[in-house]
């Protein structure tokens, strides 16, 4: 099989691998469509995230969907044949965090194209059979492979906790935010802020109902504050991983609101008004990848209550896919989701 390794910043070699043998309770997928994250980019330009760093090549990606071409002894909840969304994270299923239902925080998980663990740029994964879920014969593999955002959006709403009378701003409306306003619009709030620099992505977010776009070079503080009469909005998600966007959460969130913190900034320290934040008394979440949300995203989209496509904009052969990185880099051609198909 092929399989596309990081060997360098910024350089990425097709490689020829054997195809994984099949073990009890694992599934093979061959793996058929992958969307490129953010996360993912800066291993590409950084080969690093904090302290997780690239020491030796790699295969990256994690958003992916394939079909079950065989199947270990022991595997009965999929068939060869099915359509599946991958689970990118493999859990140890002993430790504290496991035991109590937040595995997202399970410190030996091994995660899809997160150092030293492969991901799913190659063209077949061996994955244990209960991270797979099945997905419906209507859904397409690109779909099922933009439920992985989509399920970071859908935990991010979860833990803010909205109701359908909050006000909320969404800074940054990439894949990320934008599957925040489709989880935050599926949870019936009906009055979302929603913030970025790219006018094509606002006018994408600005297709939804109960929005208001702002750019985020025009004071969006100033405006969103004003738009509100004074009073700010209930809930802030920082989707961008910007800086000014983490500052910006701060000043925007109304007193006794709540901060949900979601994006990756490039380095590890970032700068907010301390005591406008303790004078507001604000509650401020950081979101770790996500936990139990892959079937009820599946229902979401499957059914029609949430629309995915719109956000894969771009598609690129595994062959491609330097190119497919230096676009989703660089922002070139109003992208803002790029599959790699297979």
């Amino acid at each position: 099989m092929k399989a596309a390794v990081l060997t360098k910043i910024r350089k990425f070699i097709l490689e020829d691998r054997e195809i994984p043998k099949l073990k009890p309770g694992f599934a093979l997928v061959r793996i058929r469509a992958v969307g490129i994250c953010g996360s993912d980019v800066h291993y590409f330009t950084h080969g690093r995230i904090g302290n997780q760093v690239v020491k030796k090549p790699l295969v990256l990606g994690h958003e992916a969907s394939g079909l079950v071409v065989g199947i270990g002894k022991g595997v009965k909840n999929v068939k060869v044949g099915d359509k599946v969304a991958l689970e990118p994270a493999i859990f140890c299923e002993k430790c504290e965090f496991c035991k109590s239902g937040r595995e997202n925080l399970c410190k030996q998980v091994k995660f899809f194209g997160t150092p030293p663990v492969d991901g799913t740029y190659q063209e077949y994964v061996l994955h244990p059979s209960k991270m797979l879920f099945k997905l419906p014969k209507n859904m397409s593999f690109e779909q099922g492979a933009l439920l992985e955002p989509l399920t970071i959006g859908m935990y991010a709403v979860q833990l803010a906790e909205l109701k359908r009378t909050d006000t909320i701003a969404i800074l940054g409306s990439g894949p990320i935010g934008l599957s925040i306003l489709k989880s935050a619009l599926y949870q019936g709030v009906k009055k979302i802020f929603v913030t970025d620099y790219l006018a094509y992505r606002l006018k994408i977010a600005a297709k939804h109902k109960n929005v208001v776009v702002v750019n985020a070079g025009a004071n969006p503080v100033k405006k969103i504050v004003a738009l509100t009469k004074g009073r700010g909005v209930d809930a802030v998600f920082e989707a961008a991983g910007a800086p000014e966007a983490f500052a910006q959460s701060i000043l925007i969130a109304r007193t006794g609101g709540r901060v949900i913190w979601v994006g990756i900034p490039d380095g590890d320290d970032i700068t907010i008004n301390n005591h406008e934040a303790r004078r507001k008394e604000l509650v401020i979440k950081t979101v770790r990848r996500t936990k139990h949300q892959n079937e009820k995203a599946i229902h979401a989209v499957g059914k029609g209550m949430i629309e995915v496509r719109d956000m894969a904009t771009h598609r690129f052969r595994l062959e491609e896919i330097a190119k497919a990185f230096r676009v989703v880099e660089n922002y070139k051609d109003s992208v803002v989701k790029a599959i790699i198909e297979m």
